[in-house]
Formats: structure tokens, C-alpha cells, sequence
């Protein structure tokens, strides 16, 4: 493309207009998705955001870096794909990796294409960080808190959560009983005299959930069922993805 060099106030073929200024922009906007289209081998797929909080990131994987946070109705488009994820293009030309389940393209819809995301991977991930040391404050393999823990476990799969247990309560879906849980749903409880919800895990089916312990010194798996945290536990919520992932 041959370079076209503009000021405001200067002349673009003739004289200076608002018209011109902006049939240059487009030009430069439309010459820039061919550019990725044609760099990633992908045909031009128009995708809208579907999700809260949904992490770009640098790569398609869980471990990559997080490069922004992207709002559900957000329009983008996609350049490329990789197995579970999307490469998408922002309005702004940014460019990065998104799971696929977060967006809704034309062409792939969610009950043709079923995302590859399912709640068995979440869990076995939290279920990989057992044993990690308790640390307040913490929200990292060096040592979680209960809320760090969810932070950490549920930024794997491009949820982001506000770090106390409390705030993590407002989120989602109630889950009306302790029977009507399900894998995935997040619990809830007061705990050491609190007249306040101070304490979160994730319930794991079973009557079992997997928390950082405090009072154990690090993750662990408890019964909810019965025991320390049966009479303290105050309700369970429900995060949107994963009611769509558990259909899979």
C-alpha cells in the first residue's frame, strides 16, 4: 500500500475536507484486517463479546499474558484460530487471543461449534494447586487466601473476580440449596464468629469442595456435608460460563 502522509490543515489531492479525512481513515482501518487476515491465513469472521470480564491475551493459551479485559457486547474480528481459541482484532487494531466460547461469530455458533472448555478442566486445575501454602493476601502459587485461590483458578479460564469472598457473592447466579449444587458453583460461608461471608471455595460434587484453608495452612479438599464448615456454609452462586460449559 503505497504510504499517504496527513496533518490536520493540510491538503489530501486538493483541498483539505472532514470527507476525505475519514474516507482515509477507513482506507487505513480496511487495509489493516486484510493485512491480518492475509498474515494468519483466516478469512474475516465479524465476532461480538459474550462474556464478563473475558481475558485477551497474548497467546492462546491459559498461561499467556493477559493483555486487557474485554466487556461482553464488544464487536471484533476474527483473524486466526487455534484449536479452543480465537485470535481477534479490536476496533483500536489490538490484536490478541480470546477462548472461543466468549465469542459469537456468525458463522459458529455455540450449538454447532461446543466450546472445548469444560467444568472437569477448571476443576482439575484447582485440583492441581493442592497443597500450595496459605498465605494472606495471597493470590499466586507462592500462596493463596480463599478468595486469591478463586481469583487465581477462575483467571485460568477468562473469569475475572474481585478479590474477598464477600463481593465474589454478588456474582452469578444463587443456588437456592445445598442439594441442587453442581460441579463448579462456588460456596460460601461465615466462618471464626463473622457476621459477614469471609470465606468462598469451589464445590467439587460429592459434598466436597476445595478451598485454602486458613486454619489447615494451605489447599485442601473438605466434606460440606458435615464437620467445621457444615453449619457455617450460607449459599452457593453460579457463574454464568459455567452453566453454558457444564451443557457440553
Amino acid at each position: 500500500m503505497p504510504k499517504i502522509k496527513a496533518t490536520i490543515g493540510q491538503k489530501i489531492e486538493g483541498s483539505y475536507t472532514p470527507m476525505k479525512i475519514r474516507i482515509f481513515c477507513l482506507l487505513i482501518i480496511s487495509w489493516s484486517l486484510m493485512t491480518a487476515a492475509a498474515a494468519y491465513g483466516a478469512e474475516l469472521q465479524p465476532g461480538i463479546i459474550k462474556g464478563d470480564n473475558v481475558n485477551l491475551r497474548s497467546g492462546p493459551g491459559l498461561d499467556d499474558h493477559i493483555i486487557s479485559v474485554l466487556q461482553p457486547g464488544l464487536a471484533v474480528t476474527v483473524v486466526d484460530e487455534s484449536a479452543a481459541w480465537f485470535m481477534v482484532q479490536l476496533p483500536d487494531g489490538q490484536t490478541g487471543w480470546v477462548y472461543r466460547q466468549f465469542i459469537q461469530t456468525d458463522g459458529a455458533d455455540s450449538q454447532e461449534n461446543p466450546p472445548k472448555f469444560t467444568v472437569d478442566m477448571m476443576l482439575d486445575y484447582a485440583r492441581s494447586l493442592l497443597g500450595i501454602h496459605y498465605r494472606y493476601g495471597g493470590d499466586s502459587p507462592r500462596g493463596f487466601d480463599c478468595s486469591g485461590f478463586i481469583v487465581y483458578v477462575l483467571a485460568k479460564f477468562g473469569v475475572n473476580l474481585p478479590h474477598e469472598a464477600a463481593l465474589q457473592m454478588d456474582t452469578g447466579e444463587q443456588v437456592e440449596t445445598r442439594e441442587d449444587l453442581i460441579p463448579g458453583d462456588l460456596v460460601f460461608f461465615k466462618t471464626m464468629g463473622s457476621r459477614t461471608v469471609n470465606h468462598v471455595g469451589i464445590y467439587l460434587g460429592d459434598n466436597c469442595f476445595i478451598h485454602a484453608a486458613s486454619g489447615f495452612g494451605a489447599v485442601r479438599i473438605s466434606p460440606l456435608d458435615s464437620g467445621y464448615y457444615f453449619s457455617r456454609y450460607v449459599g452457593g452462586r453460579r457463574l454464568s460460563m459455567f452453566i453454558d460449559a457444564y451443557k457440553i
